[in-house]
Parts: C-alpha cells; structure tokens; sequence
C-alpha cells in the first residue's frame, strides 16, 4: 500500500497511468450521506428529499439521526466508542421505521447489525417506496429477524398488504439484547438475506426470486420495528448483489469474540497484534516496517468490503495502513504477495496491485491531512479486473472515490486481509460481501 513515485489525480479527472503503474484510474467525489445534520422530519411522505444519491452509503449514527426519516415510534441515537447506535424504544405496534437513500436506486447490497431489545420482531427494508406512518405504510421488501419464530424472513409490502415470500429457521435460540448481523441484496427479482450473531458467521440463508409482474425493482432503504424496540447500527448500503441462486456466504469480523478469522486463526505475516473484545477493533501494536498484515483464509471473487481503519501515529510520508483483496501467495514483507491493496496515507488514499515482487498503483487525494486517531470508512469493490474505493472520515464527511483498472488481470480470486505499513493502526467494524 505504499506508492512509488504516486500520480495524484485531481477530483472529476480520468488520468491514464501510462507506463509507470499500467493502470488506469479515475477520482470524484460522491454525495452518499454520511451523518448530515439534516433535521429529523418524520412528517415526509416521500424519500425523494434525502439528498442521498449516490452509493456506497454509510452511516456511523455518531453525528445523530442524519439524512434518516422517520416514520412512527420513538427515535434516538447514542455515541459509544466512537460510533453510534439508531434506536427505537416505544416497540409500537405501527411498524415504526426509518427510512434514507435514493428511490431510484436498484440492484445494491445492505447490512447492518440489528438488537431486538424488547418484543419479537425487527429487520432492514430494501427498494422502499411511499413509506408513512402505519404498519403497512410502505412499499418495499421486509427483512425480519423473528424471535419467536426463531426465523429469518422476506416480505412484500405493497398497496397496504404484506406477503409472506420466504422464511428460514435460524438454528439456537435468538435473544433480547443481542446483534445480529443482517445483510439483504437485491439483484433484479431476486432478494436473498442472511443473519449471523455478530462475531459468529453462524449464517442462515433465505431467498426469493420473484415474478415480474410482483416485484419491485427500485427504492431506498430502511430499519423497522414490528411492535419491538430495536437498535441498529453500522449501517451500509454499496452497489451490485449476488444472484439468488448463487450461494456464496458473507463475512462479518469476529472482534468482538476476540478473534479475527473464518473459520480458522488469520495468517499473521509481521507485526505484533491485539484485539479489544469491548470496543470491537483490532491493531497493530508494534510494527516491523514490512508491511505487517493478516490474511483470512476464505477466497474471494466478485467481492465488496466495508471496514473503518484509523493511523495511531502522526501520519507521515511512506506510512499507510488499509484493507487487502485478492490476497495470493503472502508471506513477511512490503510488497511480499499478489494481491490488491487500499491504503489511507497522510493526504489522501492509495489504489494498488503488490506483483511479488513489485507494486503498481495511484493515489487518490483527500485535499486535507489524515489526523492521528481519526477513524476513516473505507469500501472496497473487486468487480472484473476493476478495484473501486470511496473513503470517508467515519463519523461524517464528503467521501472521495478512485478506481483502478488492471486491464487483462490474472488475479480474480483470493482472500481479505488488513496491513499497515510504517505504522501503528487499528481496524473495526469490517464485512465482506459477495457480488
């Protein structure tokens, strides 16, 4: 992740990286709404006014309610750790829901962790349009995590009435008080969901494919009770999702377990690491300048990643620390894999291919410094031979966007892994999902 000779690309310019990296990339600006201040106006009738228009979207609730609408019951956020929580506590019996994002938008992937403090039911919404106050005021898909029904669920809401399209049992006991990770996509006709206890990737799977002449193939997002306070927080929503008959499971990180694997212990190459059970992060505490990283033991393909990660230390030229894709054949040192990497440095964001041995790649400016201590979101999308990122300081700012094209690329497959280079760095809240 640290750039030889970087070529710094202006906001809005398509710049083709000649013979010095052999990739082309592009940088602009995006406008997904990233904690905005905007007033909560729970009289809206329509989501056209959100000023979300663009995804990858994120939001850490740490700013307070943001670009959210809310529909019925009783809202309030909480800061802890330096990200936030969007709770509902009346459990009213109107399905009180939340609503954010553009109603145009179509095929797009949303996740979030999900606590039912009291009743039985609450979940994400997907493709929502016409939301109101009421039950069944909205048109929109229904992801529910039941725990009476120890179930996972897919409804369609639609002209005042709901149907029930699919539902899986989710093996154990679900709980009050508990996260669960949700995540939904939605590609054409197809809407497939998973649940996990955070920390666990014990997946349960639904999926639905529906007719063309029922299903709805645009809209915004949402969180929603059903006669059950709930939380909700590290929201996301990126673009793309995965056919309903393929079955490629997501990830989401073990942290808060004090692990940080899949299935098996992450390979550690460099560096000496610790994790915070409490807080949910995990870093790099000693390095040993040579590209210190851990690499889970899962392959990916088509892939989009979403993690926060913070520098510790002054930032300084040479240091950066972020998220890898693809990881081929890692072992101790800088550029010691095949793999693609994005990096937050002092100024701005790197984009790269590491050839072991060699690096190729761009830099993507911030127009302002990183600070010691600062959380920054990162997503990043493996799509083809194409590595999209769209950074943003975690607790609310304008995101910044680069893309890479490899060109005819031999790496299309590999695993996920975190790396710092020169520095002491932490990471949170990270999630894989399939494209």
């Amino acid at each position: 992740m640290i750039v030889r000779a970087p070529i710094v690309l202006a906001v809005a310019l398509v710049a083709a990286v000649g013979a010095l990296t052999g990739v082309a990339a592009t940088s602009q600006d995006t406008t997904a709404a990233y904690t905005a201040t905007t007033s909560n106006r729970s009289t809206a009738t329509t989501v056209g006014d959100y000023a979300v228009t663009g995804l990858p979207f994120r939001d850490s609730f740490a700013g307070g309610q943001g670009a959210w609408r809310t529909y019925g019951g009783s809202w309030t956020t909480q800061t802890r750790f330096g990200y936030g929580t969007l709770t509902e506590t009346s459990g009213s019996s109107d399905g009180p829901k939340a609503v954010t994002g553009d109603p145009a938008w179509t095929d797009y992937t949303m996740q979030a962790d999900v606590q039912v403090n009291s009743g039985t039911d609450a979940g994400l919404l997907v493709r929502v349009t016409g939301p109101g106050t009421g039950a069944n005021a909205f048109t929109g898909y229904s992801i529910g995590l039941g725990l009476g029904e120890n179930a996972l669920s897919i409804d369609r809401t639609a002209n005042g009435a709901t149907t029930r399209l699919a539902q899986s049992t989710i093996p154990g006991t679900l709980r009050n008080g508990q996260f669960y990770h949700l995540v939904v996509q939605a590609a054409g006709c197809g809407i497939t969901a998973w649940s996990s206890t955070v920390g666990a990737n014990d997946w349960t799977r639904v999926s639905v494919s529906e007719s063309s002449a029922d299903c709805l193939t645009t809209g915004a997002i949402g969180l929603r009770g059903n006669g059950s306070a709930a939380g909700y927080r590290f929201v996301t929503a990126t673009a793309g999702a995965l056919a309903p008959s393929l079955a490629s499971d997501p990830w989401n990180s073990t942290l808060s377990t004090g692990r940080f694997e899949d299935g098996a212990p992450a390979r550690v190459y460099g560096g000496t690491w610790a994790i915070d059970q409490q807080e949910e992060r995990i870093r790099s505490t000693a390095y040993a300048n040579s590209g210190d990283k851990q690499v889970l033991n899962r392959t990916w393909g088509d892939m989009t990643l979403t993690g926060d990660v913070r520098l510790m230390r002054a930032p300084r030229s040479g240091t950066d620390a972020g998220f890898l894709v693809r990881v081929d054949d890692p072992s101790t040192g800088i550029d010691s894999m095949r793999a693609y990497s994005v990096g937050i440095t002092r100024t701005g964001m790197t984009i790269g291919e590491h050839r072991n041995p060699g690096f190729a790649g761009t830099f993507v400016p911030f127009g302002r410094t990183v600070q010691a201590g600062e959380w920054w979101h990162l997503t990043v999308e493996a799509v083809g031979c194409t590595i999209t990122a769209t950074a943003s300081p975690a607790d609310g700012g304008t995101p910044v966007q680069g893309r890479a094209d490899f060109g005819a690329c031999s790496l299309r497959t590999g695993a996920v892994g975190i790396r710092e280079q020169g520095t002491e760095a932490e990471w949170r809240n990270i999630a894989v999902t399939p494209r």
